[in-house]
């Protein structure tokens, strides 16, 4: 499929999920919630957003052990920059251009790094699902989301037994791996091997006990500092909605949405995740746009704030990295 044509599809999507997020909003109503907003806890979503990012460098860097430790200044910058360019640019390149950046500087092996983003988003997915639902199984809510916090805990260990499986039954993997390639044309088929042997030397990581808790306490560390942004907005607005529970509701299925392909920034996968997460506690789609708008505004403008500042750092330009991604073919 061809650039254009993906970045047609993700701007497609983003305005069905917008479409889908505003289809029942009252913006008198809406309007009125972001006069009345409390902007004095929107404040330190600023700094906040850009705390998360050096949360996610200093995790990085522990992944990368297996592969090699770059010095941490250039994890910041490759991660500022990394997640500004899916702020900014198409198709969500800043995936890409994180290692690639790393892979230049240390004439590190792409593969091994590219791995260790997968393996991030591997650990994110098992630690929100793993908060949400030890949050809605402790605290007091409704029957409705206690059921929905031990359907995601279930979901969160059969992630962690699907890595483990995969880590520890190594061989097994290869093979079956390996079969499967074997049904792809020779260049995708090589690509997809090279990945997966850069996948498995970045699961090293979990050999040893100690790591592997460290990485998952750095996890925990940055997604209750996300959650805590998305408890600033209910703050701020006043919902009527279980601050610990509710911040843990929303940091879930947004994530979830965006990760779906979208438009840059996550333009309505954004907004339809908050509608859809605070519709289970009650909160009408014209609180909730309102309450996505701020929290999504402010987000972006650390997020860009961050890697506007390591751009400068490091003597780079926007176009710069674009061409970085395309040049490894990351948007072809």
């Amino acid at each position: 499929m061809s650039r254009t044509i993906r970045i047609a599809l993700s701007v497609v999507l983003s305005l069905l999920f917008l479409g889908f997020a505003v289809r029942n909003v009252d913006w008198a109503e809406a309007f009125k919630a972001l006069a009345g907003a409390h902007y004095i806890y929107v404040l330190p979503m600023l700094p906040l957003t850009a705390w998360t990012l050096y949360i996610r460098a200093q995790r990085w860097r522990i992944l990368l052990r297996p592969v090699g430790v770059p010095p941490m200044r250039l994890l910041v910058a490759a991660t500022n920059i990394g997640f500004m360019a899916n702020m900014v640019l198409p198709l969500r390149v800043g995936e890409v251009i994180r290692p690639v950046l790393v892979s230049r500087r240390q004439r590190m092996p792409l593969s091994g790094l590219l791995a260790t983003i997968l393996l991030e988003r591997i650990f994110d997915m098992f630690t929100i699902l793993f908060l949400f639902g030890i949050s809605a199984a402790l605290l007091p809510v409704s029957e409705q989301v206690r059921e929905w916090g031990y359907r995601l805990t279930a979901l969160a260990l059969i992630v962690g037994g699907v890595v483990g499986l995969i880590r520890w039954q190594e061989a097994l993997m290869l093979r079956l791996s390996h079969a499967l390639f074997r049904m792809l044309p020779p260049k995708p088929r090589e690509a997809a091997e090279h990945f997966l042997a850069g996948f498995i030397t970045a699961l090293e990581v979990l050999d040893r006990p100690s790591t592997f808790l460290l990485v998952f306490a750095w996890s925990l560390y940055l997604w209750v500092a996300i959650g805590a942004l998305w408890a600033l907005g209910i703050l701020a607005f006043d919902l009527p909605v279980s601050l610990t529970v509710g911040a843990m509701a929303i940091t879930v299925i947004v994530a979830i949405a965006v990760s779906v392909p979208s438009a840059p920034g996550f333009i309505g996968s954004l907004q339809l995740g908050c509608v859809l997460a605070l519709a289970i506690f009650g909160v009408s789609e014209s609180q909730a746009i309102a309450y996505s708008i701020v929290c999504h505004i402010s987000q972006f403008t650390g997020t860009v704030g961050a890697g506007v500042y390591s751009l400068w750092r490091e003597n780079m330009s926007l176009s710069q990295v674009e061409a970085v991604a395309e040049a490894e073919g990351a948007t072809a």
